[in-house]
């Protein structure tokens, strides 16, 4: 009888024991599944952030050349137009924020409002020499090669990443930055006199100058924005990424404006409008969508900071570099030498590069789950 007992409690044992450890596989497949549907919602939006700073960059690089070639003449009126779209996001900052059970922040210590603007007015003032820049490089060259020496920022963003954001740098990593450095300078061997009209050497020279100096501030603005995220707000909503593009194009307006009336440029105006080739309505509409594209590109490339890191963001923004001369040769008809095809490919292959850095990283992150799980159902 005894026996019997003693039988029944270790049969009964047994399937509480069978019954915990189908507890533990449902539990462990929920959080897998949980985790699974988390990284997709993560690439989602880094896709849709990708979307708008290469749709944004190809829109914005294209119109401003347009305003110079049809009658354009004040820069301050082109730097206004890459920052004044920041209204665009005015009501998605006034929404208010709903509670989301997969977004749940700790508590933690807010920056005060001082500390707000500052970094806002820091980083603003980056922007307003840096868009200046760009801005003078635009007018001084082709669409196409001002695009590819854009991309040079890559470069100084990731030596500025790996200093201040503890950023890795890999084999892999090393090589897609040689290859899109390589894609974005080759340009400057070759002499630029059919893309649209004659272009001295004493124009390429500033335009090179311009445009590089601006891919430097970019680097450093990019970098310090992501330590911003990652040491002042410290916030995984996706409304601090619009706050951060809203705000700064705020002061960047500001700082614009300002230095319209303060060079005298604002009594121009009604006379460019009057002058531009195809007529006032087609001057302001210019203006207007250059602000929402630059501002798309704004809100893209900055949520890929947020969300990835500095050097990936300017990963994408050379790849719209490498797209937007196809865009040039269409809608401009700019002319694809061989080195600028030489200079596409090699972006092309430095962007892959990158990506593929990626994958190596998720695949080595699944294997370490993998062999934790295994270790766990050992000790059991």
């Amino acid at each position: 009888m005894a026996r019997v007992s003693m039988e029944g409690a270790h049969e009964k044992l047994l399937h509480l024991t069978f019954e915990e450890a189908e507890g533990t596989e449902s539990s462990e497949n929920a959080d897998n599944s949980s985790v699974q549907s988390s990284k997709f919602i993560l690439w989602l939006q880094i896709f849709i952030f990708t979307f708008f700073t290469i749709g944004g960059q190809a829109a914005g690089t294209l119109l401003g050349r347009v305003y110079y070639e049809q009658g354009g003449q004040t820069r301050w009126i082109a730097t206004l137009a890459q920052t004044a779209g920041f209204s665009i996001l005015l009501p998605f900052i006034c929404y208010p924020s709903t509670k989301n059970h997969n977004e749940q922040e700790p508590t933690i210590h807010r920056p005060s409002i001082i500390v707000r603007a500052s970094v806002y007015i820091f980083l603003g003032l980056f922007q307003v020499v840096n868009s200046m820049s760009f801005t003078v490089g635009v007018q001084y060259l082709p669409a196409s090669t001002y695009s590819l020496i854009a991309g040079s920022q890559l470069a100084f963003n990731a030596i500025t990443s790996f200093l201040l954001n503890g950023q890795k740098i890999t084999a892999i990593i090393l090589n897609s930055i040689v290859l899109l450095s390589f894609s974005s300078s080759a340009v400057i061997f070759q002499n630029e006199t059919g893309d649209s009209g004659e272009i001295s050497q004493k124009s390429l020279l500033i335009g090179f100058a311009a445009t590089t100096f601006g891919s430097l501030g970019y680097a450093l603005q990019f970098t310090f924005t992501e330590l911003a995220f990652q040491k002042v707000f410290k916030s995984s909503t996706l409304k601090e990424v619009m706050k951060m593009s809203f705000f700064i194009g705020f002061f960047v307006t500001i700082a614009s404006l300002t230095g319209l009336f303060a060079s005298g440029n604002w009594r121009n105006l009604e006379k460019e409008m009057g002058e531009y080739r195809t007529g006032k309505s087609s001057y302001v509409i210019n203006l207007v969508c250059s602000a929402i594209a630059w501002q798309l590109y704004a809100l893209g490339s900055c949520g890929l900071v947020f969300k990835a890191s500095s050097l990936f963001s300017n990963v994408v923004i050379n790849l719209g570099t490498s797209i937007v001369p196809i865009f040039a040769m269409v809608f401009m008809k700019d002319r694809m030498t061989g080195l600028k095809v030489l200079s596409l490919l090699l972006g092309l292959w430095g962007y892959t590069s990158y990506i593929y850095q990626h994958y190596l990283d998720d695949l080595e992150a699944k294997t370490s789950e993998i062999k934790a799980s295994d270790d766990q159902v050992d000790d059991f």
